[in-house]
């Protein structure tokens, strides 16, 4: 009798901890911004325009976010969620981190940024883009 009121008791346990999970989820799916039920194809729109900026369809380009700068605070998880949802944005064009390509994207936070252009002043023309992007073309490399 006790044992199958605790088989009851850890079942129950489990579908609200599993409940509580998901609901956690889409709140954090819904705290990104997101405009669509789908955040993947929000964010490969919010990369078509850098990839239309680039003169070539393949190749490689560099790619720095708020992660790259020190003194900027940063959430771990979704740096490598975007870096990684940034791939998949632009392929076929290979994303490498750092930027010592001639081509760069920059995802980063407005002090991010201001602390990255401080320091890189007159090495890059800067095009900036809607979403916190900027498109980064190396001088005289």
């Amino acid at each position: 009798m006790i044992t199958a009121w605790l088989r009851r008791g850890l079942l129950g346990v489990m579908v609200l901890g599993s409940l509580a999970a998901s609901i956690q989820n889409l709140v954090a799916t819904r705290s990104l911004g997101s405009t669509t039920d789908d955040p993947v194809a929000d964010w490969e729109a919010r990369f078509q325009p850098v990839k239309a900026m680039l003169p070539f369809q393949r190749g490689f380009v560099g790619y720095i976010s708020d992660s790259s700068i020190p003194g900027v605070p940063y959430d771990a998880a979704n740096d490598e969620g975007e870096y990684i949802l940034t791939q998949y944005a632009m392929a076929p064009v290979i994303i490498v981190k750092g930027t010592d390509q001639e081509w760069n994207i920059a995802n980063l936070s407005g002090r991010a940024f201001q602390e990255w252009n401080t320091q890189h002043a007159g090495a890059f023309q800067v095009t900036p883009l809607k979403g916190s992007l900027y498109l980064l073309q190396r001088i005289g490399k």
